[in-house]
């Protein structure tokens, strides 16, 4: 495990308690269900992929490498899965169209910034960190209003728009407010995260917290025990804590090579 020796002690900490508390939330639906092939499911399963490779993407995320983004592709490809088993179709949409997308242009984009650092001899491992002016941050934020109020509206009424196309009508998303509202920040989070602008963690601490909100409404009003659902909030839960920790190293990296 020569990868954990060059985390910081906080990410030491998080990556324990977190990978454990995954694990342990797959074991109590093990307990819970009457049967081993009952919870094995595939969807199980996916949750905790899902949840495992987010914990990676957060960590390398925060200490700026190119890795981050590899974890991140990985996985975005799971969470599709768990977030249309959830009927959460803002996300579905945003995920595939967009997420999985960025993921993979923020690799190349990141490891293009990395190559370009190290040569300029700033800092050996991470990629160069910005920060946006007063005059982005204004045009950001009336943005993501404008984008979410579209969004909700869109996801709102999918299930009429789909019904001629799929000849059946697909359950509606009761949390369609918050999840559009999630998926819209999560957008302009990512645009912001592969600029390499650190205002990006302030994005990825609101979208985070109203994510696990999202995850938790869902697993309180489900008729039965979800694994997915727990999971899923969970991994919103490590993101919000490592995208605070991300606030303050950022904010150190820019410093260090702007001096501001």
């Amino acid at each position: 495990m020569n990868f954990f020796k060059k985390y910081s002690t906080f990410h030491k900490i998080y990556f324990i308690v977190f990978f454990f508390f995954n694990i342990f939330t797959f074991c109590l639906g093990l307990y819970n269900e009457k049967s081993l092939s009952a919870t094995i499911l595939i969807v199980s399963i996916a949750s905790i992929i899902s949840t495992i490779s987010g914990l990676f993407a957060g960590i390398y995320t925060a200490r700026a490498e190119v890795a981050a983004y590899a974890w991140g592709i990985v996985n975005s490809c799971f969470y599709i899965f768990i977030s249309i088993t959830n009927h959460m179709y803002a996300e579905v949409i945003l995920y595939v169209i967009y997420m999985l997308p960025m993921n993979i242009y923020g690799y190349f984009a990141w490891r293009k910034s990395a190559r370009q650092t190290k040569h300029d001899n700033t800092t050996e491992s991470t990629i160069e960190v910005r920060s946006l002016s007063k005059k982005q941050m204004g045009l950001i934020v009336p943005g993501v209003l404008i984008l979410w109020g579209l969004y909700a509206l869109f996801i709102y009424n999918l299930p009429n728009i789909l019904q001629p196309v799929l000849g059946f009508r697909i359950p509606a998303d009761h949390l369609f407010y918050i999840d559009s509202f999630t998926a819209t920040v999560t957008i302009f989070a990512v645009i912001v995260s592969t600029k390499r602008f650190r205002e990006t963690w302030y994005f990825w601490i609101l979208s985070d917290g109203v994510g696990a909100i999202l995850y938790f409404t869902s697993l309180f009003t489900q008729t039965s025990f979800s694994i997915s659902s727990l999971s899923g909030a969970m991994m919103w839960i490590q993101f919000l804590t490592n995208a605070i920790y991300g606030v303050i190293v950022w904010k150190k990296l820019d410093k260090a090579e702007h001096g501001k």
